[in-house]
Parts: C-alpha cells; sequence; structure tokens
C-alpha cells in the first residue's frame, strides 16, 4: 500500500482545504477521521433560480454601480416588484 500524506491540523484558508480534498478521498482516512456531532437551526431558505443573461448582466451592472452583490440587487428588485 503506498503511503499518504497526512490530514494536515489545519489549513490556511477553505481553498486550501478544498485543494487538499480534491486530491485525497475521505474513505482513505477514516482511521484519522472524529465522529462529530452537529445540529442545525435553519432560519431562512434560499432557492437557486436561472435568470436570462441580459437579467443577469442588467444586475451585475447594478451591483457594481451601487457596491452591492447581485444577490443583494435582485432579491431587493423582487421583492420591491412582488410586494406592490
Amino acid at each position: 500500500m503506498p503511503s499518504r500524506k497526512s490530514i494536515p491540523k489545519t489549513f490556511k484558508s477553505p481553498e486550501d482545504a478544498g485543494k487538499f480534498w480534491d486530491d485525497h478521498s475521505a474513505a482513505d482516512y477514516w482511521d484519522e477521521m472524529e465522529e462529530e456531532e452537529l445540529e442545525f437551526n435553519i432560519v431562512s431558505r434560499s432557492y437557486e433560480i436561472p435568470v436570462d443573461e441580459q437579467i443577469y448582466q442588467l444586475a451585475k451592472h447594478r451591483a457594481e454601480k451601487e457596491h452591492r452583490s447581485i444577490q443583494e440587487v435582485i432579491d431587493t428588485t423582487l421583492r420591491r416588484a412582488l410586494a406592490g
């Protein structure tokens, strides 16, 4: 069996952790893993909805102009349009 690289104690960033796990299988590390108990309290939900390219570009332009995220622009616009 070839030697494997140990799981680092910490990663410099989420991207470094992602790179490690892109190249390694968790199945090869079961003996190093610990069981964790997790509890979730979901207070809101988000949905992914496809939008037309033109709508996306308009939202992107406004987001850049207003220094906001595209998601914020689309969310605010839809809330206003649907509230009335």
